[in-house]
């Protein structure tokens, strides 16, 4: 786990913006934060308390934010920067998305605790509908963080491009 920890760590940290991974990587997410989202809303009726409607914010807040991400792709790149709203609905979910790594941060403390305290028996008779759940809570977590990571990279490569645009064309009319 700590090395598979490590080489995701590594994955977001030093590979380079990819528009067409980072596309790929938010419908995936798309899909799986919807169905999360569904799942938790479902789960409001069954046991409501603050949990349920703690992860059905954190997941709705997720597919907001990857068609956030998409739309930027679409309308904005390679070289249009972000308007003055856009900038602003940035910095809130930027800010708010460390509430939906929480949770998911929480999900996946509760996997570990549930996988380590599973005894040989347990573990084969667990199914695999539950490391279906520990996968997919595994996934959304890496993710995330790649979305996260890769929007501030997007905001960075739309400026930069916008103003090399600019000063290619101020040389150009002078």
């Amino acid at each position: 786990m700590h090395l598979l920890f490590k080489i995701c760590l590594s994955f977001i940290i030093f590979s380079c913006m990819n528009i067409s991974l980072l596309r790929l990587i938010c419908i995936v997410q798309f899909a799986l934060c919807g169905y999360m989202a569904v799942s938790s809303f479902v789960y409001i009726f069954d046991a409501p308390g603050w949990h349920s409607y703690a992860s059905f914010a954190a997941f709705c807040l997720a597919v907001y934010l990857v068609s956030f991400v998409l739309q930027i792709i679409y309308k904005n790149h390679p070289d249009l920067p972000l308007s003055i709203g856009q900038k602003s609905a940035f910095n809130r979910l930027f800010i708010l998305n460390f509430f939906m790594l929480s949770v998911l941060l929480s999900y996946n403390i509760n996997d570990v605790k549930s996988i380590s305290g599973l005894t040989m028996q347990e573990a084969s008779s667990a199914g695999p509908f539950f490391y279906a759940a520990v996968l997919l809570h595994l996934l959304t977590t890496i993710f995330q963080v790649y979305i996260l990571v890769s929007m501030v990279r997007l905001r960075r490569i739309l400026n930069r491009n916008f103003e090399k645009k600019s000063l290619d064309l101020d040389i150009l009319a002078g």
